[in-house]
């Protein structure tokens, strides 16, 4: 994804909850204005990190009779050294989507694969040392929650926080979380998920940049992944069947020290490089050896052993 995608979607004035005013308060900017401003934070050669919602699998829905009704929302923070953070709408917005119907042992099939919802950009500025992102599932028990009602009393909130820096992510979580919260009355439904997701900057690998990471519980399963905006090359999605072969191969060949990761979602797919990805182990995260290069320089096949399964991989060079 490259810089230009990145502004669109942070100067986007659609984004769920946002009205006129609140893009005036949150001094959202149009595209080129954003790019401009995501330039000037670009330090050295790093590149802006994305960290996106990949996709949850609900291992309970918690209703007893027919499929739940699945909503989720994300409050985005980017901390320094000292713990201190700063509301920016370059990190991203607090994000969500209404519910979506799913059952026990269900996909939420609503997840984009090809294009996943942004949940906080992590900037390439040396004196950023963490991303605390507050992920939340709910079923829906009780009167239709509102998503976009209770994302613009969130973003209401967002706007109404001091543009100082503030003492930690939860000055931010906190009044944002309780303005959702209120106005989903979200105590009259079921939590799957609801807590802070942090990515620290680390010594290797940065933010674990190219990497799928993931949050799970006895409820249900969510998975992130963190692209490097310049680097980062996309295989996919495809839709595999059983019995279908397909081969994997990127803008660039797979060279010693890329990260390689693979997704696979509602079936099982077979890696000929790299073993099987099913539903209790959908993901696998690889840091290449300069060794495997050559039987890597035609890419790989990738085969499906049930229906429908749909399959994606990205590659991050070193």
């Amino acid at each position: 994804m490259s810089l230009d995608n990145l502004a669109e979607q942070l100067s986007n004035p659609e984004h769920i909850g946002l009205d006129e005013g609140l893009v005036e308060k949150l001094d959202i900017q149009p595209k080129d204005a954003t790019r401009g401003r995501l330039m000037a934070q670009m330090e050295a050669d790093r590149a802006h990190l994305g960290m996106y919602l990949l996709a949850c699998y609900v291992v309970d829905d918690t209703d007893f009779w027919g499929d739940g009704e699945i909503y989720w929302w994300s409050i985005p923070t980017i901390a320094t050294a000292d713990g201190k953070v700063k509301r920016d709408s370059l990190y991203g917005l607090p994000n969500g989507a209404a519910p979506h119907k799913c059952g026990d042992h269900e996909w939420m099939t609503n997840l984009s694969l090809g294009k996943p919802p942004l949940l906080a950009v992590i900037p390439p500025e040396e004196a950023v040392n963490a991303a605390v992102v507050r992920i939340a599932f709910y079923d829906d028990d009780g009167a239709a929650a509102d998503v976009p009602k209770a994302m613009n009393a969130g973003l209401e909130a967002l706007a109404e926080t001091s543009t100082e820096a503030l003492s930690g992510a939860e000055q931010i979580i906190t009044p944002v979380r309780d303005a959702i919260w209120k106005s989903l009355r979200a105590e009259q439904d079921d939590i799957l998920i609801d807590q802070d997701v942090t990515l620290r900057k680390g010594e290797v690998t940065l933010f674990g940049s190219g990497m799928i990471g993931s949050v799970i519980n006895a409820m249900c399963r969510v998975y992130y992944f963190v692209r490097d905006e310049q680097k980062t090359q996309q295989f996919g999605p495809v839709t595999l069947h059983k019995g279908q072969t397909d081969t994997v191969k990127f803008d660039s060949a797979l060279k010693g020290g890329g990260r390689l990761a693979l997704f696979a979602r509602g079936g099982t797919v077979t890696c000929s490089a790299f073993g099987e990805l099913n539903t209790d182990m959908p993901f696998m995260n690889r840091v290449l050896e300069t060794r495997h290069e050559g039987g890597l320089e035609n890419g790989f096949n990738v085969s499906a052993t049930s229906d429908s399964a749909k399959f994606v991989a990205f590659y991050t060079p070193a």
